[in-house]
């Protein structure tokens, strides 16, 4: 047998079902026997359940206060929130405005091998960092010059002081302990050695504010849990600012929001929204089309199938 005989044998695949593509198969046949009744089952599951998860978002209460004007130009401000009659589960939120936590760049910006402890000493490694790497924007290949950690999300931490107290002055009590995910505080996030090189920027890598931060959102609004609150709110609170982040740069803006909960988790009619409107489309669709078919009904033609391949 010659060289190129032996090769083109090689190249055959095996005689089996799967590699000669002979894997039997079936492909539904989209009659109006099938498609209305499966239309019209959907608008009848969909729309209830709709339904129920939008009348369960507007069940839970939640009270926004946005940063007044007067925050632009001081170190302290606050907001006040007037008869407020709220049972636990409560949580305090901080959104922000016409931030884009989502860009590619900035999405990019951080260094995983430095967020679980670990020491680099190489500034190749953390390229992805850019433009935040180390101090002066230097290239030198020094340890000692590295921001730690590097990179955009870890330098824009939002750090306004956040203090919720009663009209009275009394403080409320809150719990920062929870309010990251559990896997990425144990799993994603620990601090580097002591004698480790560095600029250290951020104290504690595995505080959950921090960790919170760090989980980038995919929207220019969104908001970040800060605090929970451990007691029931009845009558006038005050939140108490200390006034760090600027969002004047980027035209943004701040808002505090306090709301309860539920299995779906904060006031959102989005889910149940979608879920009406696509079983309503489904049951208008199936309503359509069987009338059509009453209407203009024609006989379903299945000898090609039926004869196919043969």
């Amino acid at each position: 047998m010659s060289s190129n005989d032996s090769s083109n044998k090689s190249k055959r695949p095996a005689n089996t079902l799967f590699k000669q593509q002979q894997l039997k198969a079936w492909q539904p046949i989209l009659t109006p026997a099938c498609v209305i009744p499966t239309l019209i089952v959907i608008g009848v599951i969909f729309i209830p359940t709709g339904l129920l998860l939008y009348r369960s978002s507007t069940k839970v209460l939640e009270v926004r206060g946005e940063y007044p004007e007067s925050c632009k130009n001081k170190s302290k401000c606050e907001i006040k929130f007037e008869n407020l009659n709220m049972n636990q589960p409560l949580y305090m939120y901080y959104e922000l405005t016409n931030f884009y936590q989502n860009h590619r760049k900035y999405v990019k910006s951080r260094s995983d091998a430095q967020l679980r402890g670990e020491v680099v000493k190489n500034r190749n490694d953390l390229a992805s960092c850019e433009p935040y790497i180390s101090l002066n924007n230097s290239e030198q290949n020094d340890p000692n010059l590295f921001y730690l950690p590097c990179g955009l999300i870890a330098k824009s931490i939002f750090n306004d002081v956040i203090i919720l107290k009663t009209q009275s002055g009394k403080l409320v009590n809150v719990q920062k302990k929870g309010i990251a995910w559990e896997s990425d505080r144990d799993e994603k996030f620990n601090n580097p050695p002591a004698n480790a090189p560095g600029i250290r920027t951020v104290p504690d890598f595995k505080d959950e504010d921090f960790v919170v931060w760090m989980r980038t959102a995919g929207l220019p609004t969104f908001r970040k849990l800060y605090r929970i609150i451990k007691e029931n709110l009845n009558g006038t609170y005050v939140v108490d600012i200390t006034n760090n982040f600027d969002v004047s740069g980027f035209g943004g803006k701040k808002t505090i929001i306090i709301s309860q909960a539920n299995f779906l988790g904060g006031q959102n009619h989005f889910l149940g929204v979608v879920y009406i409107l696509t079983g309503g489309l489904c049951f208008l669709l199936g309503i359509i089309f069987l009338v059509i078919h009453c209407t203009c009904e024609r006989k379903t033609d299945l000898s090609y199938i039926n004869n196919f391949g043969e």
